[in-house]
Parts: C-alpha cells; structure tokens; sequence
C-alpha cells in the first residue's frame, strides 16, 4: 500500500480505541537483521522460551524472530519439495511480486500508533509464508517471536496466503525467557485464505508482568473458504490489546475461540470481530476467561452480516478466580440484511460449591478438584485442528490449569 508518510507518522500519536496507551519513545529498537539458521545459532535463552509456548524441538520451527533478528531455513527444505514458501517478509517484499501487493493491503499504517510505528521503524521483519493452489501441508507450521533482552521493542510484520483449494496448519509461539521484564511487543499479521482454501491458526502467548502486547490481525476469506482461529495467553502481562477483524465471502466460514488465563494486575483486552460478507456465510466466536489477582479482561466479540442466508453465533464464559478480579464480556451482534440469524450468549461465575465438594468426596484434594473444573471450563472443542496440534495444545492448557489453581 501506497501512502504519504507524513500521514502515518501523524498517526504515531493516534491511541487505540481499547486498551491503555503505550509510550513507544519508553522501548529500544535494534537494527533489524536476517540470518539463516542452525540449531547452534539458536540463543541459549530460546530454548527455555520455547518450552513455554509447548515447542520442545527447535528443528521442527520454520521461521524464528529473536528480537529483532529473523531466522529461518531450519524446515524451508522439506517444505520446499511442497512448494511452500516461508522466508522473512523483507526478503519476500524484494524477490517476489505478489508478496508487494498483499503487504499492508489487509491492514492500513495509518490505523493507530502501533501500526504505524511499525511500518515506519519495524524494518519488514516477520514471515511471509505462501501454500500454492491444492497443495494440502501434511505437517504444521511453527513460527516463534521471541524478546530475551528487558527494554526492547520487537516489530513483527506477517503475510500468509494459502492459495485456492490448499490447506495449512500454522503454530505460533510469542514469548519470553523468565527473567525478561519490560518490553513491547507489536504484530501485524495478515492471513489471505483463497477459494476453497483452508488455514488453521493456532497462536500460544506466554508473556511477562510488565510487558506490553499489541497484535493487530485481519483476514480474508474468500468464496468457501475456511479459518479457524485458537488463541491462548496464560501468563502474566502489563497489558494486551487485540482485536483481530475476518472478512468472510460467500459459502465461507470463521471459527475464532479465545483462551485467557488473566493475573496480576494485567489487562487482558481481547477480542474478534467477523464481517459476513457473502450468502451462507457463518461464524462462531467462543471465549473462556478464568482471572485471577487484581487482573482486568475484555471480552469484546461482534459479529456484523451484510447479506441474507447468514449464520453467527457468540459464546463468552468468565469464571472468576478472587474477590478482586473483573471481567467483562461484551459481544455486539448487527445485522443489516433481513434472514441472517444470529445470536450470543454471555456468563460470568464462579466455580461451583457442589461441584467441589463432589469431587472432594471422591478422593480428590482441593487444590485437583479445581484444577479438574477449570480444566474442563476451558476445553474447547475446535473443529479441523489437527490431532498432533490438539496434543500440544492440550499440553499448554495443563500448564494453564496450574497457573490459574496458583
């Protein structure tokens, strides 16, 4: 995209319209770098990084941004024989044409400070990951963003086409080694689904107390084409604000669901929207939030239908944790055209006494016992994620359940 840049540098100061305000002039940006990679390359401190986000083998990754140095190749060869392309997104702005055109097509610089930022300073780094026509992807994808230094601020732009009729399957970690405190992180993805295509997206966040989060993510899916979106952040966080937009055509479906674990004195502002664009359409939005401490989370869902012969749905659970966290589950549903049909349904509770002393009278301490109800609370049932993925997502959210049991 095209733009004056004194327009985006003008909306440097333009805030979000959700989540605190961040003062970016705080943050130390180095000179973004591009690197191939072996497993001897790898920073000490990533590995502790990648146990956080449920990755234990570093050779199975595609693409790693450490700061702001970008390494890739550890799977480009076996992906290569498939046609896949997965190279950093500055590489692919200089050699491959497309790659121009879909760049900042999806999101404008000119949306807040954020993004603006992060095309004036942020050097194109981040994956650009293409699947040619009919080409299903027989493993996943696994993608990891990491900071392992206090005070920095980490850019990252993402471009993902899964061209018509193929399919994906994309893991992305973000996280930071214990011990790293402050920083910024800023991620700009844009995911292209075409025709009857297929992309699954599975995104881990496993942050710090006092970093800050801001993801900025918009999708188009084209004509019978499908997303599904799992997103999971467990751990402590200054604040993270995120509210990805699907733009979904004709016969296409989205399915987003959000896991949130919220503690400390963190604010969580999560949401999604999706945009029906097209005749049989459909969505579902689902979210589950356990909080705990002194935590504060939005639970923002909208669902917006611009034709007939549409279906959405919302679902937001909150189970609160102590007496001094909040939650606030706010879904928004807009139909413009007669025959769409759509619907939501929020709750926020407590766990349940009966339910605690039943599993108490059968053996169970207190402590497993609501360790075995927030499990089962935060189960979700995501359809078309892959079984290999389901394990390890499974394995993060044990990880959740002993952090929100404390």
């Amino acid at each position: 995209m095209n733009m004056d840049r004194q327009v985006i540098e003008k909306a440097l100061s333009k805030p979000s319209p959700y989540g605190p305000d961040i003062d970016l002039s705080r943050y130390r940006l180095d000179k973004p770098e591009i690197g191939e990679v072996n497993e001897l390359d790898i920073d000490p401190r990533l590995n502790e990084t990648l146990n956080r986000v449920g990755f234990r083998n570093v050779n199975r990754l595609s693409y790693i941004q450490v700061n702001e140095s970008a390494k890739y190749r550890i799977m480009e060869e076996y992906l290569r024989k498939y046609g896949v392309r997965i190279i950093p997104l500055r590489k692919a702005l200089d050699e491959i044409d497309f790659a121009r055109k879909l760049s900042w097509n999806l999101i404008r610089p000119d949306l807040d400070k954020y993004t603006a930022a992060t095309y004036l300073y942020g050097g194109e780094i981040g994956y650009f990951i293409y699947v040619p026509p009919n080409v299903k992807v027989p493993i996943p994808i696994y993608t990891c963003l990491a900071i392992t230094s206090d005070e920095k601020i980490q850019f990252a732009h993402n471009v993902v086409y899964v061209d018509e009729g193929a399919e994906a399957h994309l893991v992305t970690g973000c996280a930071v080694p214990h011990g790293i405190r402050d920083g910024l992180h800023i991620g700009i993805s844009e995911f292209y689904v075409g025709r009857n295509a297929r992309l699954t997206f599975s995104m881990i966040h496993a942050w710090s107390e006092k970093l800050h989060v801001r993801p900025r993510t918009s999708v188009n899916v084209e004509e019978g084409g499908e997303y599904v979106s799992y997103y999971i952040i467990y751990s402590p966080v200054a604040s993270i604000q995120t509210y990805p937009m699907v733009r979904v055509s004709r016969g296409g479906k989205a399915y987003l669901a959000n896991i949130v674990a919220a503690s400390g004195n963190g604010i969580y502002d999560i949401g999604s929207k999706v945009q029906l664009l097209g005749n049989n359409s459909s969505t579902e939005i689902v979210s589950r939030v356990v909080a705990r401490g002194r935590s504060k989370t939005y639970a923002r869902s909208a669902i917006e239908a611009y034709t007939s012969n549409t279906k959405g749905h919302i679902e937001c659970l909150g189970l609160l944790l102590s007496e001094n966290a909040q939650i606030s589950s706010i879904p928004v549903i807009t139909s413009k055209k007669p025959g769409a049909l759509l619907s939501h349904e929020a709750a926020i509770g407590v766990i349940a006494e009966k339910e605690l002393e039943y599993l108490m009278s059968r053996g169970f301490t207190e402590e497993e016992a609501r360790a075995i109800l927030i499990r089962g609370f935060m189960s979700i049932d995501v359809p078309g994620i892959p079984r290999n993925i389901k394990l390890e997502v499974n394995r993060i959210l044990d990880l959740v359940t002993r952090y929100a049991v404390g």
